[in-house]
């Protein structure tokens, strides 16, 4: 990156090293007076030796001045922009520029870009001549007021001058860039023409099409704004749609400014058409003989009307699906989305073939297929809406198209596409067929659209009949569905309970929108078996003997009783003997699987049990099955029997004339009753007299006789004991006699016991 060329001198190493690095090209370039700081330095800031005769600045080649020429009130600012530039047209920053105002020229140097803080940076000289620095960073003038419209954008490489005059009169300024090789290229003239006069350019405007504007341009002085009359205002329509001024009928005008220092023309369009003009324009002023000063052109500028025209546009609506014979809307929105009316607008829509039309809003102009709407002026923003509510007559896909035309011609065409389908409901519902009271009944209920098109609002009611309510306590059922497609099916389950039995049949309805509906029904059959179980016995049985017991088992009702088993519980009281029919026993129980009782079917079985203690006893049978239950009962009365064994022993025999000889007398009740009221007789025989008498009741003795006293009872296994003594008063063979008597004994009980005397 260095600048350095052969020279005639051999400059120092560290000269040429310090040129190097100042040589980059971002760097000032002028190495000698950089980068000192302190006061400002108004000395030309100098290449070194030699510097002159060789292109010290290798990458400056280009300087830009703007404007070159302008116009410019008396008592104004102008601002001169300088650029300088490399080779590729980029611009430098820190190269030096100085500004020089010809001798002769009027205006001065009011101020130029000093700002940085280095010593070589810019700085006024006088009025005629200044020196600055392209900048290094971008920059903003805003002129010190409000206005951002008037602020200056300055770049990098980019440095600025500003001259004023308080005269009429000519600027010639010279901007010099030092460090550009190139003779041709290092300075830029510019010149900058002073006048008393203020002018103010017609501005833009925007009008609708086929209207004439008013194009006026003002004329003053700058100084106390005194309109100026006599000056020429020369017009051209430069592009744009076919206009013409009125004046003069075609694109040119000249007009001289009025005592208002004002210059009007008319612009009007050979035909209505969207489109701008750009208009140039010229300001001549008039020249003065009496001072010798010459006409000439102020200054130039620009304006433009563009022409505006209305628009039209439209858009249909409809719904994309319905259903045959359903009314729907179509809806067309007119619009008007340019800033000027549309007048006449008239609205045409012919119905396709299948759909009728109902009303419409406004009312239809027009009869038939064709409808016709007048919608007279749709103000510029503004929309009007037309609504026809129609009907299909069949199926099938149809479009329908709407053509809006207004002045103008102008024209718009919107469609819309509306399918109608015909959707259609199938229900099939099924449900147990023939089930037990205690079953449940499974319902199954599925919907159908058999149709081709979508079916919506499905709603599925079922109400079922008295005497059949759903598991979780209801008496309906319903269901929404919401759409059903083409084809598509739902599907609903629940199960229900009988509260009594026989046939019951209940209809399950679906509709949908449109009036849609089917219905289907089912039919259940409900029964119930009944059980009835009977029971025989015989009644009155004594201990130790078997009874022998009937059972049946009968279904009465109108259902199969279903895995029937019948047991019988074995009292206590009561011994198992035997059983028929297999059946099993076990745990004090009987039981028979008796399998299926159809209706009317009867079992019947037998069980044998013996009495094995007195009193009563209930004999439950009990008949279980699905759904059924029945039990029956026999009572058994279980007597008692006394049965009184009686014996008589001497304790010994033989015996002496005139021993005493002891009978021992025991009464045993055998029997498996008590024995009451039992009563002991002995009878001595006529070779014995009688001693004494003990046992459980008193003895009385009267002659040969011995009577106890009643015992009360004698249990079922008691014993009683009797003791009596006899003398012996003459030797044989006696018999010693003993009779027992008792409330249970038909006859008495009588026993002897020999004994020899001797």
């Amino acid at each position: 990156m260095t600048f350095i060329r052969v020279v005639k001198r051999i400059l120092p190493l560290g000269t040429i090293a310090f040129l190097a690095v100042a040589g980059c090209r971002n760097h000032m370039p002028h190495a000698l007076t950089w980068p000192a700081g302190g006061d400002t330095q108004y000395t030309h800031a100098k290449p070194p030796e030699g510097g002159y005769y060789s292109n010290w600045d290798p990458y400056a080649v280009e300087l830009e001045v703007t404007p070159l020429e302008d116009v410019n009130p008396v008592r104004t600012q102008h601002i001169l922009i300088a650029t300088v530039k490399d080779k590729e047209g980029k611009p430098l920053p820190n190269r030096r520029v100085e500004w020089i105002i010809s001798e002769g020229s009027v205006g001065d140097i009011v101020e130029v870009d000093e700002s940085g803080w280095r010593a070589s940076r810019g700085y006024k000289v006088d009025n005629k001549y200044a020196v600055s620095h392209t900048n290094n960073f971008d920059h903003v003038l805003d002129r010190g007021n409000d206005d951002p419209s008037d602020d200056i954008t300055l770049t990098e490489g980019q440095t600025w001058c500003v001259i004023t005059s308080p005269i009429e009169g000519d600027t010639y300024i010279t901007a010099y860039a030092p460090g550009i090789y190139d003779w041709n290229k290092h300075k830029v003239f510019a010149v900058k023409h002073w006048y008393d006069l203020y002018w103010e350019f017609p501005p833009a405007a925007t009008n609708p099409t086929g209207t004439t504007h008013d194009f006026v341009t003002l004329v003053q002085k700058y100084s106390d704004r005194t309109p100026l009359a006599g000056y020429t205002v020369n017009y051209r329509i430069v592009d744009g749609p076919a206009a013409v001024f009125a004046e003069t009928g075609s694109t040119t005008a000249s007009v001289q400014t009025d005592s208002a220092g004002a210059a009007k023309v008319t612009i009007r369009q050979v035909q209505p058409a969207e489109g701008t003009n750009n208009v140039a324009i010229e300001i001549i002023r008039p020249g003065d003989v009496q001072c010798c000063k010459p006409g000439g052109k102020i200054t130039e500028g620009m304006t433009s009307k563009t022409w505006i025209g209305p628009k039209i546009a439209c858009n249909k609506s409809a719904p994309a699906n319905v259903l045959a014979g359903q009314e729907f809307t179509y809806t067309i929105d007119v619009s008007n989305p340019s800033q000027v009316d549309a007048t006449n607008v008239m609205v045409t829509d012919t119905l396709p073939d299948g759909i009728t039309l109902v009303s419409s809003n406004p009312p239809s102009q027009g009869g038939g297929q064709t409808q016709t709407f007048s919608l007279g002026t749709v103000p510029a923003g503004q929309s009007h809406q037309v609504t026809m509510t129609v009907k299909a007559t069949r199926t099938g896909t149809f479009e329908n198209c709407a053509e809006v035309r207004a002045d103008q011609n102008l024209s718009s065409r919107c469609c819309a596409s509306t399918t109608a389908t015909a959707p259609a409901l199938a229900i099939e519902k099924t449900c147990t067929p023939d089930i037990l009271i205690c079953d449940t009944i499974e319902y199954v209920i599925t919907v159908r659209n058999t149709g081709d098109g979508t079916a919506t609002n499905v709603q599925l009611t079922d109400q079922l009949p008295d005497g059949i309510m759903t598991t979780d306590g209801k008496n309906a059922v319903t269901a929404s569905f919401g759409d059903l497609g083409p084809g598509q099916a739902k599907e609903v389950r629940f199960s229900a309970k009988a509260s009594r039995t026989g046939s019951f049949t209940n209809s399950a309805s679906v509709t949908a929108d449109g009036g849609l509906s089917a219905q289907s029904s089912c039919t259940t059959t409900v029964r119930q078996p009944v059980l009835q179980v009977t029971k025989t016995g015989p009644g009155d049985r004594y201990i130790g003997r078997n009874a022998d017991f009937d059972i049946t088992v009968t279904n009465t009702g109108d259902g199969p009783a279903r895995d029937t088993v019948l047991t019988d519980t074995i009292p206590a009281g009561m011994q198992f003997v035997s059983a028929s029919d297999g059946g099993a026993f076990g745990n004090n129980l009987v039981t028979w699987n008796l399998g299926t009782l159809e209706p009317g079917a009867s079992r019947s079985v037998k069980v044998t049990l013996k009495a094995t203690q007195r009193g009563s006893a209930q004999n439950t049978a009990t008949a279980r099955a699905y759904c059924a239950e029945a039990s029956a009962q026999a009572a058994l009365n279980m007597q008692g029997v006394p049965a009184i064994l009686l014996e008589v022993i001497d304790v010994e025999d033989p015996i002496e004339v005139g021993a005493n000889e002891t009978y021992i007398i025991t009464v045993t009740n055998q029997g498996s009753a008590e024995d009451t009221n039992i009563v002991v007789t002995a009878v001595a025989p006529a070779e014995m007299d009688l001693v004494s008498a003990d046992g459980p009741t008193r003895g009385n003795i009267e002659g040969k006789t011995v009577t106890f006293s009643p015992l009360a009872t004698l249990a079922p296994g008691e014993k009683a004991t009797y003791r009596v003594v006899t003398k012996g008063n003459a030797v044989n063979d006696v018999r010693f006699k003993v009779s027992i008597t008792s409330d249970q004994t038909t006859s008495p009980v009588e026993e002897t016991e020999s004994t020899h005397v001797y």
